[in-house]
């Protein structure tokens, strides 16, 4: 979404977007288009607490190595559903 990159190539890159706009269109307007907005899209109490941890911050990664993030940690309703230790 931020390079356009794809096996292709480039594909439209005057259809880019900001990591901004990617991490919301993933977390809070993916979210209202489910009409989920109520129970998740943002870590507030009172939500659903769904998110994953990266081995390294994708908003300080350069766009070019945002494909080889992986996650170390998923959580889904507050509980960890993916963590290194599931694969000692």
């Amino acid at each position: 979404m931020t390079t356009r990159q794809t096996v292709a190539g480039i594909q439209g890159p005057e259809h880019a977007i900001t990591y901004a706009e990617a991490l919301a269109l993933h977390t809070t307007r993916a979210a209202h288009l489910l009409g989920e907005d109520h129970l998740r899209g943002t870590l507030t109490p009172g939500r659903l607490a769904d998110l994953t941890i990266w081995d390294r911050d994708p908003a300080r990664c350069p766009s070019e190595d945002l494909r080889d993030l992986n996650p170390t940690h998923t959580l889904v309703g507050g509980s960890f559903v993916h963590s290194p230790a599931d694969h000692s």
